[in-house]
């Protein structure tokens, strides 16, 4: 799998020179997750309860809950955190400092991760602030220190939930709401997690966030850059959602690669006046 993304980094670095610096640190970074596994092994347990639950339109988890590896997610924060101070980076004192933190104090890092997975942006601006850190710098770090961990738990339950029967614009595993979408091969518009990654079937001409479905008030424009790739957008809650054309997209990257490599794609829709959605 790791061999697998670095292959798609290799080529997106070719193909978007722009995003190299960038591009060059993640490529680092999955390299030091590889490297590590997770010691999470959950077994799905009461199939009644899920089934209520997909029923009434609750995810399986809620994102605070979700069954992480705090453990290891912790112990990658830090080895995170090590490796980029090490780095001559305009934040090195930042990392220098939060990393000293992750050191003195393990329910620092846990702290930190637990505020990322409940979103209190509070908690992790004040985290932030704390080491001088950009806030959304800490959160992606958080994020790819909590990847294997969510990689696994995706896997162990991705069977036990029913693709066909959920038509919510919020993720069945963890209800986050998606950070992008793509049409596959037939058409078939899919949406993807922005936390855990897992991905499902969803209406083409409907909002996920506000269930718009007013064709009048949905529409996308794309951009002179790159085809394949376009910004679905809603007049009515005033939010977008990029989206990726496999039928012209011939061997796209994981989502979330794509996602950090179409940023290009964000400034566009924002200077248009659309917002990011994050629930």
């Amino acid at each position: 799998m790791t061999d697998d993304v670095l292959e798609h980094v290799d080529r997106i670095m070719k193909k978007r020179p722009m995003y190299k610096e960038a591009l060059s640190l993640y490529r680092d970074l999955i390299v030091l997750l590889g490297e590590t596994d997770s010691e999470i092994k959950y077994t799905f347990k009461d199939a009644a309860i899920h089934e209520i639950k997909s029923r009434e339109g609750f995810p399986l988890f809620s994102a605070e809950e979700l069954p992480v590896d705090l453990k290891t997610s912790s112990m990658l924060f830090q080895k995170l955190l090590e490796y980029l101070s090490l780095k001559e980076r305009k934040d090195k004192k930042a990392l220098e400092r939060a990393l000293d933190n992750a050191r003195a104090d393990s329910q620092w890092i846990e702290s930190v991760i637990k505020a990322f997975l409940s979103r209190n942006e509070n908690t992790l601006s004040k985290s932030a602030k704390e080491v001088g850190m950009e806030p959304i710098v800490l959160e992606f770090l958080v994020h790819m220190a909590l990847k294997p961990s969510l990689n696994i738990l995706k896997e162990s339950v991705k069977e036990k939930i029913e693709k066909g029967s959920w038509r919510y614009g919020y993720c069945p595993l963890c209800g986050s709401y998606p950070d992008m979408a793509y049409l596959d091969e037939q058409g078939t518009r899919f949406l993807h997690c922005r936390l855990c990654g897992y991905e499902w079937r969803y209406p083409k001409l409907k909002c996920p966030f506000c269930d718009n479905e007013k064709a009048k008030e949905l529409g996308y424009f794309t951009s002179d850059q790159e085809e394949g790739f376009r910004v679905d957008f809603c007049k009515k809650c005033n939010h977008y959602i990029k989206t990726l054309d496999m039928r012209i997209v011939g061997s796209p990257a994981p989502m979330e690669l794509e996602s950090l490599t179409t940023l290009h794609l964000d400034m566009l829709a924002q200077e248009q006046g659309f917002k990011v959605y994050y629930g």
